[in-house]
């Protein structure tokens, strides 16, 4: 029991040191970490300047498949032959390929092909009926005619007659609007069957002018689609003349800043050490919001066409909002908002003096100003130390999300 205990008194001992060691440890980092904050100045000084400065709104999205038209085919069967390639010139109705119908294929497009004589035969029974419904429409009319002419209306046969005579005419003249609008849709109906008919030719041709930008079969390749759910496939894509768009997705605190019009400064994800320009050409202020977050697309168009621009490529974009040149600007981190306005230090001579300022166009790194100091005064700046400090200091200069700024 004697030596249990002795074990005890030893291991309280060596606790005891062991903890004074630790304490004593922690105290110099302290004090090395305090002494060398001391050592980090807080504040800069720096120059009034003139230049130029942006406000400006953040925002990413993803470039529009727009002047892209892609080249559909419904048919089922081989590919025989491809008379282009990428990069070619193509004019509307161009011969683009080939392709050797399988029994499906034929199939779907002697079906396609008796859709089309039966819509076409719609067609034309529809004006027949047009005829007739027009004759009768004359002849009410001038039935009806004749009655308001030669009726006294003095007896109830007269005003009877002149009432059915009148009933006769307004309902010719109904089955005559119903009969012109049944050959409007019978005419939409042979439209639609003759493109489908055209969709299951086994030759593919260009239905517009452009480029084409790709050919997604090689000869022999079999195509497939459905003949039941009409589905169809993309064998080509041709591109038009016209500039990229870019949709982007601008928040519920920044929508009332964006107006058709306004600069846009485009940076795509995968094309480095290139900037694109472009202007806001529509604004949806209806929007979507999903899981809470309302978001508002917003279609930029590009000023200028690059092949590098490719549908569904990720963007991020700044949208000018506000833009002034030869302004005077000093860092935004010198500026401070009191109760009676915002002021600067002015440094003169060794001393400093709080001045009054008026700011304008304020972005992430300068702001204006647009009375208070001139051009060439110093003024003092927050400086954020590198090392050594943690997010609650009060140099972290806090700004308005999306905004930005930047001088040229």
């Amino acid at each position: 029991m004697k030596k249990i205990s002795q074990f005890f008194k030893n291991t309280n001992i060596l606790f005891i040191v062991a903890t004074i060691i630790l304490i004593s440890v922690i105290i110099l980092l302290n004090k090395s970490h305090n002494d060398k904050n001391k050592n980090i100045p807080t504040t800069t000084n720096a120059k009034v300047t003139k230049g130029s400065i942006s406000s400006t709104v953040s925002a990413s999205g993803t470039i529009e498949t727009a002047n892209y038209l892609a080249v559909t085919t419904s048919v089922n069967g081989i590919v025989k032959k491809v008379y282009v390639q990428e990069g070619d010139s193509i004019v509307k109705g161009q011969k683009i390929m080939d392709i050797t119908l399988n029994s499906d294929g034929e199939e779907s497009r002697v079906s396609a092909y008796a859709s089309y004589l039966s819509a076409k035969s719609n067609l034309e029974k529809a004006k027949n009926d047009l005829l007739i419904k027009e004759s009768s429409l004359l002849e009410a009319e001038r039935s009806f005619e004749t009655e308001k002419v030669n009726n006294s209306y003095q007896s109830d046969d007269e005003r009877d007659s002149y009432k059915l005579a009148e009933n006769s005419y307004l309902i010719s003249k109904t089955d005559y609007e119903i009969q012109k609008e049944s050959i409007t849709q019978a005419q939409v109906a042979l439209n639609k069957a003759w493109l489908s008919y055209q969709a299951q030719s086994p030759t593919i041709i260009a239905q517009e002018s452009g480029v084409i930008a790709n050919i997604l079969v090689v000869e022999g390749m079999d195509i497939s689609n459905s003949l039941s759910e009409r589905t169809s496939s993309t064998v080509a894509s041709i591109r038009k003349e016209g500039t990229p768009i870019a949709s982007l997705n601008i928040s519920e605190v920044d929508i009332n800043k964006i107006k058709v019009g306004q600069k846009t400064i485009l940076n795509l994800n995968s094309i480095d050490n290139k900037i694109f320009f472009g202007k806001v050409a529509g604004i949806d202020k209806i929007g979507t919001t999903t899981s809470g977050v309302a978001n508002y697309p917003v279609i930029v168009k590009f000023d200028e066409n690059s092949d590098l621009v490719l549908p569904n490529m990720g963007v991020d974009a700044d949208i000018v909002i506000e833009e002034k040149d030869d302004v005077l600007l000093v860092p935004t981190s010198a500026i401070e908002t009191k109760d009676k306005g915002k002021t600067v230090i002015l440094v003169r001579d060794g001393t400093t003096e709080i001045t009054k300022v008026e700011t304008g166009v304020s972005g992430d790194k300068l702001t204006e100003i647009i009375s208070g100091i001139n051009e060439g005064d110093t003024v003092q700046v927050r400086a954020l130390p590198t090392e050594g400090f943690d997010t609650n200091s009060r140099n972290v200069d806090m700004r308005a999300p999306g905004m930005g700024g930047f001088m040229r």
